[in-house]
């Protein structure tokens, strides 16, 4: 899973996120995608705690995925680029658990 903030997160796994304490798995949900405050949209569900939705974003030149809002037009894109010196930067910080 990526997480996507104001600023950029280190990658971390479902594994990790499962061995938080504090996170609470659903027997059963929505999936929704939200762009900036709108309301959410709902993109897949799943009735246990088995379901998943994986976007997967492979290391080649125009690959990725964006996704439209399709109430206000606003673009998400998911891309790979060559190795900048901020990923450099962030594959070499610790992670945080």
């Amino acid at each position: 899973m990526v997480l996507i903030s104001m600023q950029i997160r280190k990658i971390i796994s479902i594994e990790n996120i499962k061995q938080n304490k504090m996170s609470k798995t659903f027997q059963g949900c929505d999936f929704c995608m939200q762009f900036d405050n709108d309301e959410p949209h709902l993109i897949g569900a799943t009735m246990d705690e088995n379901g998943c939705i994986e976007v997967k974003v492979t290391p080649i030149m125009d690959g990725g995925v964006t996704f439209l809002c399709p109430t206000t037009g606003k673009r998400v894109r998911l891309f790979a680029r060559p190795i900048s010196d901020a990923g450099r930067k962030l594959l070499e910080e610790p992670e945080n658990e």
